[in-house]
């Protein structure tokens, strides 16, 4: 039998065409019969797209969208509300499940099989519009009504989705990470609670206190978090101290400039000589029966997530009071990185118009109403937030609030298209630093010299 990272189902489910009809195809990979279910896959999304299932053609704007249960539930509600509307064209939802969600759908805009409007991440947009498989919607973004909703958004929100000139998606919602802690642990070790001023110093004499020793092994680690390019602290605290990533123009890697070394440096020692974050394979020993997560089962008083945690800390099962604040300040002030979720269009879409009025439909503040009364996504309209339903959500006005006020100053993480390869090759260097195979310093030039050679 085929785990779930061995094989992903890619489903649509919806009315196709007088009758009720849905569509279910399990595709395992790494096998022949994996490229004969793809070829059947690609084959099914076409005759779908086109309402080759019955005699009768009707079309309908295609919608993909990532989803388990959870997810298309919730997209679900969005298209019916947007349906009822009365559109020209219904709005007919798409679901894919499993890994390497952007992979597929370069696959489907390879084979012209794309439905006409996808979800994606802002990074995965600007990669796979890169490629030709996305709809520049810079020509949109520049009318009087949708610089309306621009400046109805927070700042730098549109930001994250352009890549250069071009536009490859309108974000709807906003992802922003911040630090839960486990207040039960703060008051054993006699520490206040951290607040919105928190420094990084404050937070790393915090994490020092909170990680514990018994018979010479670590039974309590004060936070977790890795040497990563795409690791929250690690970017944080990088350019909260002067560091830099890359040149302005994203021309250069500057890993391995005086600032950015000097960040890493502390950061790994931090991590690998004071101990006060596990390592890799630390981490694994840190699970603990169904509460799996370090952080849920007690065992790291720290962590970082965004507003979306508090779906999991509020479902039972967590049997201490907890907080989140917003990511520490450093010398030169707070590094609050932003994500959003977007909506793109399809290159190849013969119903442009019909998917830009669904776009501007789910931006409008009928549609994030829907996104924002009962999910922990951050509406990307300021307004949104602070209404009832986002204020109130889970009971917890307290995360609510903050997870909102930090977009004032949060911004898009950097971004440079067609890096992937590269980062995994970052992120196997820095992996050598956590066993002492390489150094900070060296693991930084390589990296540097890497990018800046390609």
């Amino acid at each position: 039998m085929k785990s779930d990272e061995d094989s992903c189902v890619w489903s649509s489910a919806g009315r196709i065409d007088k009758g009720e009809s849905a569509v279910k195809i399990s595709v395992y990979r790494g096998s022949v019969a994996g490229k004969i279910c793809s070829g059947m896959l690609l084959v099914a999304l076409l005759l779908l797209s086109t309402g080759c299932f019955s005699g009768t053609r009707r079309e309908t704007l295609t919608v993909l969208w990532w989803g388990d249960v959870y997810n298309a539930a919730f997209a679900k509600k969005l298209i019916d509300a947007y349906n009822a509307t009365g559109p020209r064209l219904p709005a007919r939802l798409v679901t894919v499940q499993g890994t390497a969600y952007a992979q597929k759908i370069l696959t489907m805009a390879a084979s012209g099989t794309m439905p006409d409007v996808a979800l994606l991440n802002n990074r995965d947009a600007r990669s796979i519009g890169a490629r030709g498989a996305l709809m520049d919607l810079a020509g949109m973004t520049a009318q009087p009504e949708f610089r309306r909703t621009e400046e109805a958004m927070w700042p730098r929100v549109m930001e994250g989705a352009k890549s250069g000139n071009k536009v490859f998606g309108i974000p709807i919602w906003t992802w922003t990470s911040g630090i839960y802690y486990n207040k039960e642990l703060f008051d054993k070790a006699g520490l206040g609670y951290p607040d919105n001023d928190w420094t990084w110093e404050d937070f790393m004499q915090a994490a020092e206190r909170l990680t514990i020793v018994k018979n010479g092994r670590k039974v309590q680690y004060g936070i977790i978090y890795g040497l990563s390019l795409t690791d929250n602290i690690f970017m944080s605290y990088i350019y909260s101290h002067g560091g830099e990533i890359y040149s302005k123009d994203m021309k250069r890697c500057l890993l391995d400039s005086e600032e950015t070394l000097a960040a890493v440096r502390s950061l790994a020692d931090y991590k690998l000589k004071r101990g006060i974050a596990p390592t890799e394979a630390e981490s694994a020993g840190l699970q603990a029966g169904v509460l799996a997560d370090a952080f849920q089962s007690g065992k790291v008083a720290m962590r970082m997530s965004g507003r979306d945690a508090v779906d999991v800390l509020t479902q039972g099962g967590i049997s201490f009071p907890w907080g989140a604040a917003p990511m520490p300040r450093g010398p030169k002030g707070a590094y609050r990185f932003t994500t959003q979720a977007c909506l793109s269009v399809a290159s190849k879409t013969e119903h442009f118009q019909e998917a830009w009025n669904f776009i501007s439909f789910v931006v409008s503040s009928k549609g994030q109403r829907i996104i924002t009364a009962d999910r922990s996504d951050v509406s990307v309209l300021k307004a949104a937030a602070y209404e009832d339903d986002y204020v109130n959500y889970k009971d917890r006005p307290d995360v609510n609030i903050m997870f909102r006020d930090i977009l004032q100053d949060a911004r898009p993480c950097p971004y440079m298209p067609g890096s992937e390869e590269w980062l995994s090759f970052a992120l196997n260097r820095f992996q050598l630093v956590e066993v002492g195979s390489l150094s900070v310093e060296e693991a930084c030039r390589q990296i540097a010299s890497r990018y800046n050679k390609k």
